[in-house]
């Protein structure tokens, strides 16, 4: 099926239609063990939804029973269709590419998810507040269960890395944002994952729908998105929890990730850790009232993928900068 035609962006504004349904994309290859608990897990939350939900299943590349479970699955509260497709190269990010594409209707709120994904209760509802409230984009978060992930000293290493890393770059993007007219009241959560996001179908079709990418799809659509001026929120009770399963399909996913940080003594870490150098750069346009969007976090732009290793010796001096720059920054911002 060919994905759907996308109209030219233009810089004009835009009629808002009101959002009449709720649509989920669910890209699905061989996941006969995981969709009855996600399709039981979204017929709870549409059943919260004051809106029609609809399940729209990709069957890309299937040997198991993954569309049959699908097609025979009933409840209420939740409509289900169930398209079959044989991709010649099933990628993750092509199969959700495609999968978003067939949700994209007139009135629509597109979401989607992942099948080994378990939205909670409100996943929807949260949604629609946030887009009926103004966001043309809504990303939401996910939570994983990685005691299994985190069995070796490297791979806490790494998370606790990550984890102190991510809070001081959040921390600078907020005060970025702040500088340049956008900032929130309080600091988002930064999630953009496939498992758990939100758009408008008239954003989604007036973007020119999601990049055509192998992996990293999500990224990259928050990016085009943020590049074309699209009112993104990060909702913290938009949640999804996710499996830390071992062996997934997307290439440079969580499960190889996780995987990989078993493995190897210096693992990459992940493509949103930005190095040093960038960040003090974007700090420096910023405080200029210069530079462009934040850079995409689907891939690295002019600089390597760091290693742990990397984040380590880059961990104190962005401490460091943070202490002595951004949040004095901020903070006389503030006072005034």
């Amino acid at each position: 099926m060919a994905p759907v035609s996308r109209p030219p962006v233009s810089g004009r504004p835009f009629p808002r239609p009101a959002i009449r349904e709720i649509v989920v994309a669910v890209p699905v290859r061989n996941e006969a063990l995981r969709l009855p608990k996600l399709l039981a897990a979204l017929s709870v939350a549409a059943a919260e939804s004051p809106l029609p939900v609809t399940a729209l299943i990709l069957a890309n590349n299937c040997t198991d029973d993954s569309a049959a479970i699908a097609s025979a699955f009933a409840h209420p509260a939740l409509r289900v269709e169930v398209v079959w497709l044989q991709l010649a190269d099933p990628t993750a990010g092509l199969a959700r590419r495609l999968a978003c594409d067939m949700a994209t209707r007139d009135g629509a709120l597109i979401m989607t998810t992942d099948a080994d994904g378990v939205p909670h209760r409100d996943w929807i509802v949260s949604a629609l507040a946030a887009a009926e409230a103004g966001a043309e984009l809504v990303c939401g978060r996910i939570r994983a269960d990685l005691r299994r992930a985190l069995v070796t000293p490297c791979a806490r290493r790494v998370a606790q890395l990550e984890t102190a890393y991510g809070r001081l770059l959040h921390e600078t993007r907020h005060a970025i944002e702040h500088l340049r007219g956008r900032g929130r009241p309080a600091q988002p959560h930064y999630t953009e994952a496939g498992a758990s996001l939100a758009i408008r179908a008239d954003s989604y079709l007036r973007i020119g729908g999601m990049p055509d990418v192998r992996s990293s799809e999500d990224r990259a659509l928050v990016h085009r998105a943020e590049q074309h001026g699209l009112r993104i929120d990060y909702a913290p009770q938009m949640m999804v929890t996710v499996s830390a399963r071992l062996r997934g399909r997307a290439e440079g996913g969580m499960a190889e990730t996780l995987r990989r940080r078993l493995a190897e003594a210096d693992p990459l870490v992940d493509q949103a850790m930005l190095p040093l150098p960038v960040i003090r750069r974007l700090w420096r346009d910023a405080v200029a009232g210069t530079g462009g969007p934040y850079p995409s976090r689907a891939a690295p732009g002019d600089w390597s993928r760091l290693r742990a290793s990397d984040l380590e010796a880059a961990l104190p001096h962005l401490r460091s900068f943070v202490l002595s720059d951004v949040r004095p920054r901020v903070q006389g911002a503030v006072a005034a």
